[in-house]
């Protein structure tokens, strides 16, 4: 499930990539993929617009210039998994939840990797406890 946001978002997206299919409609190699080769991704001949992303683009040089548009500190690509489990488990978000989503078997697989965000929590619950018991 996505937010109303993200999909927006998507939409705008597969809005312009269905332009630039068009607009390069004999040269464009449609794979069928969310996020494909634009311009910006052409780096060599072989490249052609449409093929799939290379993971190491993906995780360097589309991450290092989407991390500076929003002056946000650089993590690694894998880092962006962990950023939004610990992100929903802060906001209180159910383990089982946050669990499933990260495609984890187990609930304790994903208590065990977050453990450090558990504290904060148990702070939090007390505090929400004492204001429905006292007020």
């Amino acid at each position: 499930m996505l937010s109303a946001e993200t999909v927006a978002l998507l939409r705008t997206h597969k809005q312009d990539q269905a332009a630039l299919k068009m607009a390069n409609r004999t040269t464009y190699h449609d794979f069928g993929l969310v996020f494909a080769k634009a311009w910006g991704e052409l780096r060599t001949r072989r490249d052609l617009l449409g093929q799939p992303l290379q993971a190491n683009n993906l995780g360097e040089r589309s991450l290092d210039r989407l991390a500076k548009m929003a002056v946000v500190r650089r993590i690694k690509f894998h880092g962006l998994r962990h950023t939004c489990a610990t992100l929903l488990l802060q906001a209180g978000v159910p383990v089982h939840v946050v669990a499933e989503r990260l495609g984890h078997s187990d609930v304790n697989i994903t208590l065990n990797t977050y453990a450090h965000v558990l504290p904060d929590m148990q702070r939090s619950a007390a505090d929400r406890l004492g204001t429905l018991l006292h007020g």
